[in-house]
């Protein structure tokens, strides 16, 4: 309920209708597949249909205003216009083209409110720094406790399969997206696709994974040998490493994204590795796996107290191998906190 007024403080208009799963859960805290989040002045209203009506009834009660049955989408349209509203606030990028023309038809003032959930939601309160970090202390137990289990003629697919597992057990909710798990010269890809590819002694391994805790997203990335490096890997590893603790000690609160992005960008550059870093070296984290800010070469987004973001700096060098290493961080007293804690020099298994 916080949030709801919390964002229709800031929105110009008698109304806000949020339909948007992501942005319902910032608002209500409650997960579903179907739900409106109405709210005017004087009530916030959660529509949903009966599957989720019981369970919303008791999550919601005493901070919204009530919990209502809707069949369907015009349901709740007829709602919001039998309350007499003349504008509405609506998340424009996250509203579908039916719903916006059916929107447009009642000749409600339709003003934006994803400036304000944008805001909003890029700056974490303690509740969800504790969700964050819970969910990156899960997905750092669920990698160590994968590394013995890695055997050669392992697929891709399995390990991918066994680390969800592992954040699962370990008190995961979900992950935070689908695992990426890359053996040997997959490696080079950033975002390959895990698929059949069998484990072999000296292939390196890079694995993209988290899960999520209380509905917030961790995010981490680690690269290793599965056998014994090459020089040409051993000297790569080191200056991604180098990169990364160079952002990771270097970033302050006031800077840009560009600046942020610069200082691991200029170590790799060092190295004549500019060229095969290939993406940002962040973005931030929350409900969603990639929000405000972005951490990248053209990046203005300021970096601000309390938001959250990943530091992943890494090389690809094509039909060779690729190294990344990522943590998820947030902003605390002025410079990046790691909410990792595990080691990051090269793992040799």
């Amino acid at each position: 309920m916080d949030n709801t007024k919390k964002i229709f403080r800031e929105v110009n208009a008698e109304a806000m209708l949020t339909a948007d799963e992501d942005l319902r859960r910032y608002l209500t805290g409650f997960p579903s597949s179907f739900g409106y989040v109405y709210t005017d002045a004087g009530e916030s209203v959660f529509f949903t249909d009966p599957r989720y009506a019981e369970a919303a009834k008791q999550a919601l009660a005493g901070t919204f205003t009530a919990v209502e049955i809707a069949r369907s989408e015009d349901a709740v349209l007829e709602y919001v216009k039998e309350k007499g509203i003349r504008s509405l606030a609506v998340p424009f990028e996250r509203v579908s083209l039916p719903l916006y023309e059916k929107l447009h038809k009642q000749r409600w003032k339709l003003t934006d409110s994803m400036p304000a959930f944008t805001a909003a939601m890029a700056h974490k309160d303690g509740h969800e720094l504790a969700c964050i970090r819970e969910a990156c202390r899960i997905a750092e137990e669920a990698f160590a406790l994968l590394l013995p289990e890695l055997k050669e003629g392992m697929t891709e697919l399995e390990a991918a399969g066994l680390l969800e597992y592992l954040m699962l057990r370990g008190g995961a909710e979900d992950r935070s997206f689908k695992t990426i798990a890359a053996f040997g010269r997959n490696t080079s890809v950033p975002h390959h696709a895990s698929g059949t590819a069998k484990l072999q002694n000296g292939m390196p391994v890079l694995l993209d994974f988290g899960c999520k805790y209380g509905g917030y997203c961790s995010d981490m990335t680690r690269t290793f040998c599965f056998g014994k490096p090459d020089a040409e890997f051993k000297q790569a590893y080191m200056a991604v490493l180098e990169a990364h603790m160079a952002a990771a000690e270097g970033i302050r609160a006031g800077q840009t994204g560009k600046q942020a992005d610069a200082l691991a960008r200029d170590v790799l550059a060092g190295y004549g590795y500019d060229k095969f870093f290939t993406h940002s070296l962040g973005h931030g984290i929350g409900i969603n796996i990639h929000e405000y800010p972005t951490l990248g070469p053209r990046s203005e987004h300021i970096l601000e107290e309390n938001m959250v973001f990943s530091i992943e700096p890494g090389v690809y060098f094509e039909g060779k191998f690729g190294i990344r290493i990522e943590d998820s961080a947030c902003m605390a007293g002025g410079r990046a906190e790691s909410f990792m804690r595990s080691a990051k020099e090269l793992i040799v298994l």
